[in-house]
C-alpha cells in the first residue's frame, strides 16, 4: 500500500472579489468536457514554463477534475532486472502525465488529492486564470474543532521544531523545559528538531502507553502557550472514528487526510480515476458536517455566464465567434494554442 494525502482549500476570492456565491465548478467542467470532446487544446505553460493540462472526470455528487504536470524533457529512466538502464519507452509525441484531483464541494471547498509529482493546489488557480479567465485565490481550510480532532487521534507521532537561537527551557514547563535547556546548551545555530513517536515493533499494549504517554506530552505542550515561537509542531495518528491517518498542524490548526492507496490501482489510468472520485466524495461526506459548522454558508447560485469555452484555430475563429455570440470586448485571450470565448 502507498500513502496519499488529502488538502482541504477554498475559494474565499475569484477575479479579486470576495465570493459570497458558488463557484462554477459544474460549467467549468463541462467546458472541459466539450474541449476534450473536440480535441481542443488544453495545456497552458505557466510563467515558470511549467505546462499544465486539465480535464473533467466527474460531474456528480461533486465536480472532479484532474491537472496534470506535463513534462517531456528531464523524465527519469526504467532498469531490467539486472539493473541495466535505458530510456522510458514513451512512443513519439508522448509525455509523462503527473496529477493531481480536484473536487470541487459545497461553499467552495475544493478537496485535493494529492500525490508526490503532482501539481500543487496553486496551479489549479494558475490554469484557470490562465485558461479561462479566472482567478480564484484558495485558502486552506483550518480546524477550529482542534480539541475533538486530538480527542479522536489515536497519535502514533508528535514532532515540533524552532531555530536554535531561540532554545530555551522559559518557553515550556516541566519536563519540555527541561528538554529544551540541555538542547540551548547543546547548539546555537541551525535548527533544533524533535520526534517522538510509537515506533512500529513491540506489543499492542507497550504501543498503546507509548501513546497515551505522547498525549500528555503533547498536553503539556500546548497549555505552555508559547506555540507561536516555533517553526513547525505536528501530531500525527489515526481518526478512531473514520479510520483515516491524519496530521493536526498545531500551528495553523489545520489538518491533513492521509489515506492508504493501492499503487497497482493509481498506475492505471483508468481506474485510478475511479478510485480517486470515490475516495474525494468519501471526504466530502466524512466532513460536510465539519464544513457546515465552521465555513460560512454560500447562497445562491454560480453564474456560469462568468466562464467562457475554449476555442481552437486561433483568431480568426474566435471573431467569427465573437461576431456570433458576444460583443468583442468579451473575448479574453490565455495559454498558448487557444483563445477563449465567453459562453
Amino acid at each position: 500500500m502507498a500513502r496519499r494525502s488529502v488538502q482541504f482549500w477554498r475559494i474565499e476570492q475569484l477575479n479579486g472579489d470576495e465570493l459570497s456565491r458558488p463557484f462554477p465548478a459544474r460549467r467549468v467542467a463541462e467546458v472541459l468536457k466539450k474541449a476534450q470532446d473536440s480535441a481542443t487544446d488544453r495545456h497552458f505553460t505557466s510563467v515558470d514554463g511549467t505546462v499544465l493540462l486539465a480535464q473533467a472526470v466527474a460531474s456528480s455528487p461533486h465536480p472532479v477534475l484532474l491537472l496534470d504536470r506535463v513534462r517531456d524533457t528531464n523524465l527519469p529512466s526504467v532498469g531490467d532486472a539486472l539493473g541495466r538502464r535505458k530510456p522510458l519507452p514513451l512512443a513519439p509525441g508522448d509525455h509523462l502525465l503527473e496529477t493531481t484531483y480536484f473536487a470541487f464541494l459545497k461553499r467552495n471547498v475544493i478537496a485535493v488529492l494529492t500525490s508526490g509529482n503532482g501539481p500543487r493546489a496553486s496551479r489549479m488557480g494558475e490554469y484557470l486564470g490562465g485558461m479561462l479567465g479566472l482567478e480564484p485565490a484558495l485558502v486552506p481550510v483550518v480546524r477550529e474543532d482542534i480539541e475533538e480532532i486530538l480527542t479522536r487521534l489515536e497519535v502514533s507521532r508528535f514532532e515540533f521544531a524552532l531555530p536554535a537561537e531561540r532554545l530555551s527551557g522559559k518557553l515550556m514547563e516541566g519536563e519540555w523545559a527541561d528538554v529544551l535547556e540541555s538542547a540551548s546548551r547543546l547548539m546555537n545555530e541551525g535548527t533544533f528538531r524533535i520526534s517522538l513517536s510509537v515506533g512500529r515493533s513491540g506489543k499492542a499494549e507497550d504501543k498503546q502507553r507509548i501513546r497515551d504517554r505522547i498525549q500528555q506530552l503533547i498536553d503539556l505542550f500546548r497549555r505552555a502557550g508559547s506555540v507561536e515561537h516555533f517553526d513547525y509542531v505536528v501530531a500525527e495518528g489515526k481518526d478512531s472514528l473514520t479510520g483515516d491517518r491524519e496530521v493536526v498542524d498545531l500551528l495553523k490548526e489545520r489538518f491533513v487526510s492521509h489515506i492508504e492507496v493501492d499503487p497497482d490501482v493509481f498506475n492505471d489510468p483508468q481506474k485510478s480515476v475511479a478510485e480517486a472520485v470515490a475516495i474525494l466524495n468519501k471526504q466530502a461526506r466524512d466532513n460536510e458536517a465539519f464544513f457546515a459548522r465552521t465555513l460560512p454558508d454560500v447562497r445562491g447560485s454560480a453564474d456560469p455566464s462568468m466562464v467562457p469555452d475554449i476555442v481552437a484555430g486561433g483568431m480568426a475563429a474566435v471573431r467569427e465567434a465573437l461576431a456570433a455570440a458576444a460583443p468583442a470586448d468579451e473575448a479574453v485571450a490565455g495559454g498558448e494554442g487557444h483563445e477563449l470565448v465567453r459562453g
